[in-house]
């Protein structure tokens, strides 16, 4: 199939092989990936790298903000759809200015998001957690 790529072969079995949780990770590093490529190509002056780094993490951000579903998402939903919203707009204006302080912030945002889906992940309640009640005795 991809006999002289085998990271490609890699990556795309790595896709069909995910949940949902993993792929939305597998997301967050994409972008996280391609913001450092573009924050690198933008210091060596290539731009063409950069735009394309760019518009690659701008792809994602639009996959991400599809797939939202705001029906039974509730206002974790609308919130997550405002805050990829944002990034895609940071996204476009860094790939306009060749920005990279503008890449960093949103790449901070993007991590803060990653770390948060690579926890529900390990969690075997997701999103669904529960709190649970613990009485705490003090003795003096």
């Amino acid at each position: 199939m991809a006999q002289g790529r085998p990271y490609q072969a890699y990556q795309n079995t790595q896709v069909q092989t995910s949940n949902q949780k993993q792929l939305l990770v597998l997301m967050f590093d994409g972008m996280n990936r391609f913001m450092n490529q573009a924050i690198k190509s933008i210091g060596e002056k290539d731009i063409e790298v950069a735009h394309s780094n760019l518009h690659r993490t701008g792809q994602i951000l639009l996959e991400l903000l599809s797939t939202l579903r705001e029906d039974k998402g509730g206002e974790i939903a609308s919130n997550l759809k405002k805050i990829y919203v944002f990034c895609y707009e940071q996204i476009v204006i860094a790939n306009l200015k060749k920005d990279a302080q503008i890449i960093r912030d949103v790449q901070t945002v993007i991590n803060n998001l990653g770390d948060g889906w690579r926890h529900i992940g390990r969690s075997k309640t997701g999103l669904r957690a529960t709190s649970t009640k613990q009485q705490i005795r003090v003795t003096g």
